[in-house]
C-alpha cells in the first residue's frame, strides 16, 4: 500500500511539471528550414514586387505566377516566379500569409519534362552537391522528373503548350478568368483514406479537377491561350503587333468558346480585340497589371526570351 501511494505521488509530480502546449501563434511563427522554402514565408519583399495571377488549380492547392517574369532560354527551359497556397475559403485572409509556399523561382524543361523550384530566400539553403551534370543537379537538390497526372504536369502542359489530336496548332496559357469551386471533403471517408487523399489530390489532372458538381449559380471559369505562341509584327515603324487568342471553358473536354485577334500598339500603350471578321470588339488603353489586357500586352510587346515566336506580316 505504501509503495502504491509513493507511485501516485510521483505520477502527480511528473504531470505537474510537464511543458505547456505551444499556442497556434508560436507554431505559425516558428521557422522551418527546407532546401527550397521557408514556412512561414520570409520573403515579403519578393511577394510585393510581383504581379500574381492564377496559373493552375488542383483539388487542394492553387498555383499563382507572375506572367511578367515568364521567359525561356535557348535550351527550351522556361522560368517564372510562383507561389502556391491551399484551396481554402479565406476571404478575410491576406494573400501573403503563413499558409503559402514561396514565392520561389520555378523552372520547367519543356523538352525533358523536368522541373526545378528554388527559393529567393537562400539563407538556409544547403551547399549544393557536385555532380557530373552541374546544370541539372541530382534529385533532392534541384531538377526532378515531372510525374504524369500531377498538378505540375498540368502546369507544364499549360506553359509548354497544349497539343490537339485534330489540329496542328499548339496553344499556350495566357490567362484564367475565375476559379473552380472548392471541393468539400467527404466526412464518411476514414482517417487512413483521408491521409491518402491529401497526397493524391495534388496529383490530379485538369479533367478530374473540373469534373465537380455544378450548381445553378456557378460561373464556369474561362481560360485564354495564345495560338502557337506567335506574335506578328503588323507595323514595324509603329510597333503594332498581333496575337491569335482562343478562349475555352474550364470544364470537362475544355469546350472552345471564342477565337479572336489581339492587337497591341506597343508605343502608345493601347490595345484592342478584333473579331473573326477583323472588326474591333473592344479598344482602349491597357488595363491594370492583373488584367487579361495587361498580361496579353506584356506577352506581345515585351521580351520573354525564346518563349514567343516573333514574326513579320510579310514573312508569313
Amino acid at each position: 500500500m505504501r509503495n502504491l501511494l509513493l507511485l501516485l505521488v510521483l505520477l502527480v509530480s511528473a504531470c505537474t511539471f510537464l511543458p505547456d502546449k505551444p499556442s497556434s501563434e508560436e507554431v505559425l511563427s516558428s521557422e522551418i528550414e527546407s532546401p527550397f522554402f521557408s514556412v512561414p514565408p520570409l520573403n515579403l519583399q519578393d511577394f510585393k514586387d510581383r504581379n500574381w495571377i492564377l496559373l493552375a488549380e488542383s483539388a487542394n492547392r492553387k498555383w499563382y505566377y507572375d506572367p511578367y517574369t515568364l521567359t525561356q532560354d535557348e535550351d527550351g527551359v522556361i522560368s517564372f516566379d510562383a507561389f502556391n497556397a491551399p484551396r481554402i475559403d479565406a476571404k478575410d485572409l491576406d494573400q501573403f500569409n503563413a499558409t503559402i509556399v514561396g514565392p520561389y523561382l520555378q523552372k520547367i524543361d519543356c523538352f525533358s519534362s523536368n522541373q526545378w523550384s528554388e527559393t529567393f530566400y537562400t539563407k538556409n539553403l544547403p551547399t549544393p552537391k557536385v555532380t557530373s551534370s552541374p546544370a541539372k543537379p541530382i534529385n533532392g537538390s534541384g531538377w526532378v522528373k515531372i510525374q504524369p497526372r500531377t498538378a505540375m504536369a498540368y502546369i507544364r502542359t499549360r506553359l509548354c503548350g497544349r497539343k490537339f489530336i485534330d489540329d496542328a496548332n499548339v496553344n499556350y496559357f495566357l490567362y484564367q478568368d475565375g476559379e473552380m469551386p472548392i471541393v468539400k471533403s467527404n466526412p464518411k471517408v476514414s482517417s487512413s483514406q483521408s491521409a491518402d487523399k491529401s497526397v493524391s489530390t495534388a496529383q490530379v489532372t485538369a479533367t478530374q479537377v473540373t469534373a465537380t458538381d455544378k450548381t445553378a449559380n456557378q460561373v464556369v471559369p474561362t481560360f485564354f491561350e495564345v495560338i502557337n505562341n506567335e506574335v506578328i509584327v503588323v507595323d514595324p515603324k509603329k510597333d503594332i503587333r498581333e496575337m491569335k487568342i482562343a478562349s475555352y471553358a474550364l470544364e470537362k473536354e475544355f469546350p472552345k468558346k471564342v477565337e479572336f485577334v489581339y492587337r497591341a500598339d506597343c508605343q502608345s500603350n493601347t490595345n484592342n480585340l478584333l473579331g473573326s471578321d477583323k472588326k474591333i470588339v473592344v479598344a482602349g488603353p491597357v488595363g491594370p497589371k492583373g488584367s487579361l489586357s495587361s498580361v496579353a500586352f506584356n506577352r506581345a510587346c515585351e521580351n520573354h526570351g525564346d518563349y514567343m515566336k516573333v514574326t513579320s506580316k510579310s514573312g508569313k
